[in-house]
């Protein structure tokens, strides 16, 4: 590992837990900066040390992540729909980042089945409480899974970015109960608890292009 990408490393880590033990504190004057950095120091790695267009497509897909981020956490519900918007358009990048080596067998296909089963079980328990946000809610939530069940396919991958991957479809679940069912206790804790890591594995994992990928 260089020095430079040690460096944003420690930024990522930094931050991430100053955002996380700050949760209660806010808002707070340029929170939204601090909950962000964590994702842009990721996107710097991205483009570091991913090879090829992959590592450009995550990098992008990590860059609108963060933009995401500073929309939901500068207008809140105000401005749902456009944070939203950003992430879809962020697992669009994934999606195609994760399009290689894809076969639907073994350790891996069953990973990808039990996600899209997943998939059909939340949208099925939400869609009666979503009202007007039915249409960009269902969109995002099959993307995401696509985004989950394509990760888990492609041999290319390392297991990492499948761990990764989970763990974003996690965050965004707690979110989507929270806001769409019933109030999860110590929500944002549970969410930002996972969506760090899971932005963290996949970028990683994706550093470890082909370590392992025979492996089903």
């Amino acid at each position: 590992m260089t020095r430079t990408s040690k460096i944003f490393y420690l930024i990522f880590f930094s931050f991430a837990v100053i955002f996380i033990a700050t949760l209660h504190m806010r808002p707070y004057p340029f929170v939204y900066l601090v909950k962000a950095v964590p994702i842009y120091s990721l996107a710097a790695l991205a483009f570091l040390n991913i090879a090829g267009l992959r590592g450009k497509l995550i990098g992008w897909g990590l860059i609108l992540s963060g933009v995401g981020d500073i929309v939901l956490e500068l207008e809140g519900d105000s401005l749902f729909a456009l944070g939203l918007g950003a992430f879809l358009v962020a697992h669009l990048f994934y999606i195609a980042a994760f399009t290689k080596g894809i076969q639907f067998i073994g350790r891996r296909g069953m990973v990808a089945a039990t996600i899209m089963v997943y998939g059909c079980l939340i949208g099925f328990v939400m869609m009666p409480n979503l009202g007007d946000m039915l249409v960009p809610v269902v969109a995002y939530l099959l993307v995401i899974v696509a985004m989950g069940a394509l990760a888990a396919l492609s041999r290319v991958n390392h297991w990492l970015v499948v761990a990764g991957a989970c763990l974003f479809i996690a965050s965004d679940s707690l979110i989507a109960v929270n806001r769409f069912i019933a109030p999860v206790p110590n929500a944002s804790l549970l969410i930002m608890g996972t969506y760090y890591p899971a932005q963290l594995l996949i970028t990683a994992g994706a550093s470890l292009h082909g370590f392992g990928s025979e492996r089903r």
